[in-house]
């Protein structure tokens, strides 16, 4: 019985905690789902008080909970250019619709973990064949758009990725040096580094996902639908995939486990 007395405030303050959580995750897709669209100019997400400052903060102690690394130092330019862009790969091709939205909001900011659920490619795949168009060459054409947009969003990406995992070499490098490195600020640096290499894993796969959901839609919609607008949607998705696969090699040595792997593409 003392012992069960003991443990009693440590498992209110859990029960207490894990209320908070659901009750702001609650307020957050209200808060997310009435408002805007996130999207904006160039495909970045708009900025906001909410956004960019509340979630983010909750996000943090969300993924520490879950074990994840965690760095509450400030951003570098590059990592924010890095996030804004990886923000239309990670949302699934239906982002206008605000739901898809607001679970982007929410895993990008760590708020929910990042790896569940995968891109749906059997969802995707029916918003292109089974929701009604005026013609067949519509739903190509939608298809063909999703495709090539996504292929103009890999070099961007990836090129400041590249400039992301240099510093963060440089920045682990430079640890050695550090005149009376505590072991708090050691652990901060390789959070980020953590954050950054999770982040960039994250896009790889969700972009692979993306190629797989565009090929099975592909080939639903020639079987239901054929016609000549296929041979141009194969093009463009045989163009994105040579694209997927001229993604350069990036490496970064991580002071935490992660989801992602140890190299930066598959």
């Amino acid at each position: 019985m003392a012992a069960d007395r003991v443990g009693a405030p440590s498992v209110r303050r859990e029960v207490r905690f894990g209320f908070s959580i659901r009750l702001f995750l609650a307020l957050s897709a209200a808060a997310l789902a009435s408002g805007c669209a996130r999207i904006g100019d160039f495909e970045r997400p708009h900025q906001s008080y909410f956004h960019d400052e509340v979630l983010p903060v909750v996000g943090a102690y969300a993924a520490q909970r879950r074990g994840e690394p965690v760095s509450f130092s400030q951003l570098t330019d590059d990592e924010r250019m890095l996030r804004d862009l990886a923000y239309a790969i990670i949302a699934p091709p239906v982002t206008r619709q605000k739901w898809f939205v607001t679970i982007t909001d929410l895993r990008q900011s760590r708020v929910l973990p990042n790896n569940e659920p995968p891109f749906d490619v059997e969802k995707y795949a029916s918003s292109i064949i089974d929701i009604p168009y005026r013609s067949a060459t519509a739903r190509y054409s939608r298809l063909v758009d999703d495709i090539r947009a996504d292929s103009v969003r890999v070099t961007p990406f990836f090129t400041v990725a590249k400039r992301v995992i240099d510093m963060d070499t440089a920045r682990e490098r430079s640890l050695t040096g550090v005149t009376r490195l505590t072991p708090e600020e050691r652990e901060t640096a390789m959070a980020r580094v953590a954050e950054n290499r999770m982040l960039i894993g994250w896009v790889y796969r969700r972009l692979g996902e993306r190629a797989r959901g565009y090929k099975y839609t592909l080939e639903r919609l020639f079987i239901k639908t054929p016609a000549p607008a296929g041979v141009d949607a194969e093009r463009a998705l045989r163009a994105y995939e040579e694209r997927l696969a001229k993604i350069p090699v990036l490496t970064a040595v991580a002071f935490y486990p992660t989801n992602g792997p140890q190299i930066i593409k598959d």
